[in-house]
């Protein structure tokens, strides 16, 4: 598998990059837009809280290549989502775009009716045409992956790595073999705790950002992992995960082994 080709977005028809960029935590301007131009990463999430730079890239890059770009917009405040349309128009004229490719609701614990309703009313508007969720909660996606909660989602952020593997349990054996959801998956680093020598096991080296990134896209289920840099070097760092490709079986038993020490850390 080349982790260079875009994938489909589960069924939305989105083709999308393998590692999508997260703005949060202050990644350049610069790098962002040399990602795009250079790795053909499209998949952009306006992640809280720093967003001025990614702003600034997508203010150079969307005249031109709106068609290319996918851009997430998270809502994170839930409160039944009274204040989702304030947020989502805002930052519509923010970008001066019509309408957003996925409006994110983030860190959802449990069923809301109002706030899914919200969200869907900006869908049928046209404002939005995608909505996905992000929870902590993974047997509440594994149920809703089983078709026991009928709610308006085209996609799931899955926090997914080394360490914390347990949505192989909780989801991904759940999701539908065909027209199943789009799935994200965010925290592939673990906080950099894998890439610490004091977190190794005995006579082990730490893992590098790319071999994180690999991990979380060697599995099948995985259409996007969001990587969030801080630096041009780290964006270069973890865009070697691209060129790198599927982690051979000793490679992968090498990760897991180092994620279980951590997780029993």
């Amino acid at each position: 598998m080349d982790f260079r080709q875009h994938v489909p977005l589960g069924q939305t028809g989105l083709m999308v990059s393998r590692l999508g960029i997260a703005s949060g935590f202050g990644v350049p301007a610069a790098s962002i837009e040399k990602a795009f131009h250079e790795h053909d990463l499209n998949y952009f999430f306006l992640s809280f809280p720093k967003r001025s730079q990614i702003k600034i890239a997508l203010g150079n890059l969307l005249p031109r290549y709106r068609d290319k770009t996918v851009i997430v917009l998270p809502y994170g405040s839930m409160a039944k989502g009274f204040f989702l349309r304030r947020s989502i128009e805002g930052w519509l004229r923010r970008l001066n775009l019509d309408t957003v490719d996925v409006v994110l609701l983030q860190d959802v614990r449990k069923p809301s009716q109002r706030l899914f309703d919200r969200a869907l009313k900006l869908k049928e508007e046209g404002k939005a045409r995608f909505i996905g969720m992000s929870s902590h909660e993974r047997p509440f996606i594994g149920r809703i992956a089983r078709g026991e909660l009928d709610l308006p989602l085209d996609l799931f952020y899955v926090r997914y790595n080394v360490v914390h593997r347990g949505a192989e349990e909780d989801i991904f054996p759940h999701l539908p073999q065909d027209n199943g959801p789009g799935i994200v998956v965010f925290t592939a680093t673990c906080w950099r705790k894998p890439l610490k020598v004091k977190n190794m096991p005995a006579g082990e080296a730490p893992l590098t950002a790319a071999d994180c990134y690999r991990f979380v896209l060697s599995n099948p289920n995985v259409n996007v992992c969001v990587t969030g840099p801080s630096s041009a070097h780290q964006m270069e760092e973890n865009l070697a995960a691209l060129a790198g490709g599927l982690l051979s079986d000793e490679e992968m038993a090498r990760v897991k082994r180092i994620g279980d020490h951590i997780s029993r850390k």
